[in-house]
């Protein structure tokens, strides 16, 4: 089975930017955020919202399922996703599928002042805002491993991504 590498990040730390930039490495890289137009026009809710909160649960267990599909074929997955680990051991527990229970774990990550910046210029509320600063902080204290956007290129970024997820 081909390894499997998980990418936490709160908004704002450049997982949607990077997708692109890993087209160029053999591997298959994937983020949550790819679904959340079709899912919410299927469901009739914005899962980027909190008020969406009750269909989480099975927004993560679809990526699980979807994943479980990815690793059927011959090249490592990237997932990048807004889930701390013991978010995903949930979504992975409620699903049918099988998935790698030794995946690694990393973060994508960038600093306050970045994340601030990047997410105003998206039009969020201060409220939202701190929000992702706050989810960074979480992140920070449950996952080690990280990788910055911070002072660095997206394409620096991503042959680091590339790296570690293909071994």
């Amino acid at each position: 089975m081909p390894t499997l590498r998980l990418l936490t990040g709160a908004p704002g730390a450049g997982k949607s930017t990077l997708i692109a930039h890993l087209t160029a490495y053999p591997l298959v890289a994937v983020d949550f955020d790819e679904l959340i137009e079709p899912i919410g026009e299927l469901l009739g809710v914005d899962v980027r919202y909190s008020a969406a909160s009750r269909v989480w649960p099975g927004y993560n267990k679809l990526w699980v399922e979807i994943v479980a599909l990815l690793l059927r074929g011959d090249r490592p997955v990237l997932v990048m996703c807004p889930l701390a680990p013991g978010e995903w051991r949930r979504a992975a527990s409620a699903a049918s599928a099988a998935v790698p229970e030794a995946a690694a774990w990393a973060r994508l990550d960038c600093s306050d002042a970045d994340r601030r910046a990047r997410l105003a210029a998206r039009g969020w509320d201060d409220g939202r805002i701190e929000d992702a600063v706050e989810d960074a902080a979480e992140l920070r204290r449950v996952v080690d491993r990280e990788f910055t956007t911070s002072g660095r290129s997206a394409n620096a970024t991503a042959a680091a991504l590339a790296e570690w997820a293909i071994g």
